[in-house]
């Protein structure tokens, strides 16, 4: 009889004594580390600033490089690097071991985020790029751990999806958010589809440093999207007309682009802007167009040859513009999400706009009012709600429950 009742208590004595260790989060190191790195415009500081907005950068240069030392009897187990250049490169990490560089883990650069654990616990390591090329290393955070869990903040992607449930198309870093509302949240993660979020522009300053890149991987990663979006790099120049628009991206790069996207990625539904632009803005104005255009271009194998030879035909289902006046369809962003504790879409959006700190002091002149307002996540009472769209184009039949973009295909 004692036997019998000492098993289970052995056992979930066991368990309690595991369980703090195995939850233990691991100690950022960062700021006791010692930082060296290639001659470089900026300060290493901003390496480990906490501010996105800011990087250090290397001058162009053959085997650009930073160097950490951690501290004494503290050795890093893991490291986090957020990186702020133009173009990601493969890259590799070295550790110096007897007086020697080793290199313990490479990447091919797919992701401006990654994470690199190092069981073995190192105390010198070093960034450099793997390319023989004159080039920029830019960094805009870096984050060095102690052993322990990675906290919730780090990021560990997953591939693109090969086939998109939905592609959710934006102009802008942050537009995603700003007039879509709960659409990414609701969809990749309370409802587990594979969605696909193409941003046309990264954000990209004059000096060359990314920093919206890294706000919008943020802003989804707390929104539960864990697969990498694609972030393309048209240039970022406002326009408040289609043909400026299209002036700056050139028309037939933005065709062949969306038609690719859509062969690639192969959407059953696509959302994007509004024709006019949501506030006028031209970029968004060419998003909607183009979104439109190319949806028979996509399903005719003959035209821009490459990439239907590449990737094959392809048909978009449903295609839905935000603010479109014509079978209108109005989301509820408003229910609870039990895979983001509770939160609503709309309020996991708002969650997730607070990354894009870039833009908390960007707005638009209100046509109506005349005045400034600074941008935020549009609520269903705005001129530019985040919870209104329209079916503009279909090859599944009208809507006619309106609650969900994919009505009318069959499996969903």
């Amino acid at each position: 009889m004692k036997t019998r009742f000492l098993l289970p208590l052995l056992v979930l004595l066991a368990l309690i004594c595991c369980c703090p260790a195995l939850a233990e989060e691991a100690a950022d190191l960062t700021d006791q580390c010692k930082f060296s790195a290639s001659p470089g415009k900026f300060k290493l500081t901003r390496m480990y600033d906490r501010d996105y907005r800011t990087a250090y950068m290397s001058d162009k240069q053959r085997n650009p490089h930073v160097e950490l030392t951690a501290p004494s009897g503290s050795p890093v187990f893991s490291l986090y690097v957020c990186f702020a250049g133009k173009t990601l490169t493969p890259w590799q990490l070295e550790a110096k071991r007897g007086g020697k560089w080793e290199t313990v883990y490479e990447s091919q650069g797919s992701y401006a985020h990654e994470y690199v654990a190092l069981p073995e616990g190192e105390t010198a390591l070093r960034i450099k790029p793997i390319a023989e090329k004159a080039m920029v290393l830019a960094i805009n955070e870096i984050f060095a751990f102690g052993p322990g869990d990675a906290p919730d903040f780090v990021q560990t992607w997953q591939p693109t999806p090969e086939k998109a449930d939905l592609m959710v198309i934006a102009a802008h870093p942050d537009d995603e958010i700003l007039f879509f509302g709960g659409a990414i949240p609701t969809y990749a993660t309370e409802k587990g589809l594979n969605v696909v979020v193409v941003y046309m522009t990264n954000g990209t300053t004059k000096d060359g440093i990314t920093s919206r890149r890294s706000e919008l991987l943020n802003g989804l990663w707390e929104m539960g999207v864990r697969n990498y979006p694609v972030v393309n790099s048209f240039d970022d120049l406002y326009s408040s007309k289609l043909q400026k628009g299209y002036e700056v991206w050139g028309k037939t790069k933005t065709y062949q682009f969306i038609t690719q996207m859509y062969r690639q990625y192969k959407p059953e539904v696509v959302v994007t802007h509004d024709v006019n632009g949501e506030y006028g803005h031209g970029a968004h104005r060419v998003c909607a167009d183009a979104a439109q255009h190319c949806i028979a271009s996509a399903a005719d194998a003959g035209v821009y040859a490459d990439s239907a030879a590449q990737y094959g035909a392809w048909q978009v289902k449903k295609l839905y513009l935000h603010l479109y006046k014509e079978n209108v369809i109005e989301m509820d962003w408003d229910q609870p999400l039990s895979t983001l504790q509770g939160r609503t879409g709309y309020e996991t959006a708002l969650d997730a706009y607070t990354w894009h700190v870039s833009q908390h002091e960007a707005g638009q002149k209100n046509p109506k009012t005349g005045k400034f307002e600074v941008f935020t996540v549009e609520p269903r009472a705005s001129d530019y709600s985040c919870y209104r769209f329209g079916l503009a184009y279909s090859a599944v039949g009208p809507d006619t429950e309106k609650t969900d973009f994919f009505e009318n295909i069959p499996g969903y």
